[in-house]
């Protein structure tokens, strides 16, 4: 389970990296989350066969570890707790049925993780929306960088790491998805010259538990899975 805090700080850190507009939609999106709610998703694949790994350019030495094996948990699981956004049962949750996850290190101190899953149905998009996971494949999730340390591009360190991990497992193709208000990822994913191979609209109208999906550019069922629970759950699906 992710932690949530809003409060001043919050405020101060969206307006900083997201600029106004995307802030106030930011504002609109959580007034109206008792009545409804979306995400505009751009899918990002990477074919690891023929595209090669991203090169790190952070604007700082950074170290990046990954994490996977039983004596590596205990250790991650308390630098990653320690950042503030994942319980404890989360992370032993996500190591126990085998995820991946890459720590960046700055001046010997955790500053981000990124994490990695082979398993269809285990990684949520939204609104319980998870993903396939097909052989050969994984999916990059969950990118965090310590505010203290954004804007020193150690996303781009984490990303490199991850992918060269996936590539040493026999891994094909890799799937992640960026929200389009996370303007400091978008901008990463144009630096390295990636186009989305999906865009997916969800949006939820929470007193009916009803459910909108839109994609472009691939069918909805190629890449994810819908919440099984709703039987009101209705689709509309469009191939750019």
């Amino acid at each position: 389970m992710r932690k949530r805090s809003w409060n001043w700080s919050t405020i101060q850190e969206a307006l900083r990296w997201r600029g106004p507009y995307i802030s106030f939609l930011l504002g609109l999106r959580e007034i109206l989350r008792p009545v409804v709610y979306w995400h505009v998703f751009c899918i990002f694949e990477i074919d690891l066969i023929h595209q090669p790994d991203p090169k790190p350019f952070a604007d700082r030495k950074v170290d990046v570890k990954i994490y996977a094996g039983a004596g590596d948990i205990e250790t991650a699981e308390g630098e990653i707790v320690s950042m503030g956004q994942l319980e404890p049962e989360e992370v032993r949750s996500r190591f126990s049925r085998g995820d991946k996850a890459a720590i960046a290190y700055v001046d010997g101190e955790p500053a981000g993780y990124a994490w990695m899953s082979f398993t269809s149905g285990a990684v949520e998009l939204a609104f319980e929306v998870t993903w396939i996971a097909g052989p050969g494949e994984s999916i990059r999730y969950d990118y965090f960088v310590l505010p203290k340390w954004r804007g020193l591009r150690i996303f781009s360190c984490l990303n490199s790491a991850i992918l060269s991990c996936a590539r040493g497992l026999g891994i094909l193709r890799t799937f992640s998805s960026i929200s389009t208000v996370n303007r400091q990822s978008m901008s990463l994913a144009k630096h390295d010259r990636r186009t989305p191979a999906m865009k997916v609209t969800l949006v939820h109208v929470r007193a009916l538990h009803w459910m909108f999906q839109k994609t472009t550019g691939a069918p909805f069922e190629s890449r994810f899975l819908k919440p099984e629970h709703n039987p009101r759950y209705r689709t509309a699906d469009q191939r750019g």
